[in-house]
């Protein structure tokens, strides 16, 4: 195993990028000699920490022992339903205490070896923004890392999106329209014609709603908020996604007819994040074979979905 994978396994809770800092300042040292992050361990030696932990010159992350919802695991790859309102990432400036590499940690806290080494470290393979849910792939090894990524960049990994977005979607299609940032350093996105990066979307709808309609979204390629900006060039925002004009939020007055608030109670909505949700990812195994990893709606989204179901259903009659 190379040194800086080690570190990783004994000190969790620190950066894989710190750490390799770390081995470089000679603050971590093999059989008392500096060494490279790249050093291949041996039986025998004695990997040491030549600093205490709480004088460590790094920021260290905390576990958050929220549960998880494990949706598939084997030796080398885990996918979990990612909750919405939680970061894949620390946030820059601290705004989210909660993050999946916390839980994660802790997740794989509790899977020591006798050892009291990490069994596993858990490797984000992709993102989904902070509002989306749904399912999410974690490598769980330096060789599987290296295996799904290239098989992401070889497009190899088929991704299936359910988003409610505005407005009545008749028939499938896809929008080809490169992505780029709308202003350099800012959150928003843009669909261009020219420059940009190539991306492409297929969608088709599942079920219509007056005025909304839930729709399958498989992205082909993975820029940054691609289905959000996609669906919003042409016409079809998702119905709460104020950044690419959809709505702050979703209320019950707003679908169920001679709606009455209760005195006294001030309304709150049935879902105030992205209604996008990742439902399907399907990919090969490391270990041979195909996997198919559903993830089932949030409490949120399926109640938001009853009720357009019963206060929005689409007339028959029309085309």
């Amino acid at each position: 195993m190379l040194l800086d994978e080690f570190a990783a396994l004994c000190w969790p809770d620190v950066s894989k990028g710190s750490l390799r800092r770390l081995i470089r300042d000679s603050l971590i040292t093999v059989d008392g000699r500096a060494v490279l992050p790249a050093h291949r361990l041996h039986a025998g030696q004695l990997v040491i920490m030549e600093v205490a932990l709480e004088q460590l010159p790094v920021k260290r992350m905390s576990a958050n022992k929220q549960p998880l919802d494990v949706l598939y695991q084997d030796e080398h790859l885990l996918a979990i339903n990612k909750p919405a309102g939680i970061p894949v990432e620390p946030s820059r400036w601290g705004e989210h205490p909660t993050h999946m590499g916390a839980v994660l940690l802790s997740w794989a806290s509790s899977q020591k070896s006798e050892d009291g080494l990490l069994k596993h470290r858990p490797r984000a393979l992709h993102r989904l923004d902070l509002g989306t849910s749904g399912a999410m792939l974690y490598a769980l090894d330096l060789e599987a890392e290296r295996y799904y990524r290239e098989l992401f960049s070889a497009r190899k990994v088929a991704k299936t999106y359910h988003a409610l977005v505005l407005g009545e979607v008749r028939q499938p299609g896809q929008v080809d329209m490169a992505i780029e940032p709308e202003k350099r350093g800012g959150q928003r996105m843009r669909a261009v014609k020219k420059g940009g990066k190539p991306s492409l979307t297929e969608y088709e709808p599942i079920q219509s709603f007056r005025g909304y309609t839930l729709l399958a979204a498989r992205p082909k390629t993975g820029r940054t908020h691609q289905i959000r900006v996609h669906m919003a060039a042409i016409g079809f925002p998702l119905a709460v996604d104020p950044l690419y004009g959809g709505r702050e939020s979703m209320m019950l007055s707003e679908l169920k007819p001679g709606y009455r608030p209760k005195a006294g109670r001030p309304e709150r909505p049935i879902i105030d994040r992205l209604t996008l949700h990742a439902s399907e990812i399907s990919l090969p195994l490391m270990q041979g074979g195909t996997a198919t990893i559903q993830a089932a709606y949030p409490k949120d989204l399926r109640i938001l979905l009853s009720k357009m179901e019963k206060w929005r259903r689409a007339n028959p009659s029309r085309p």
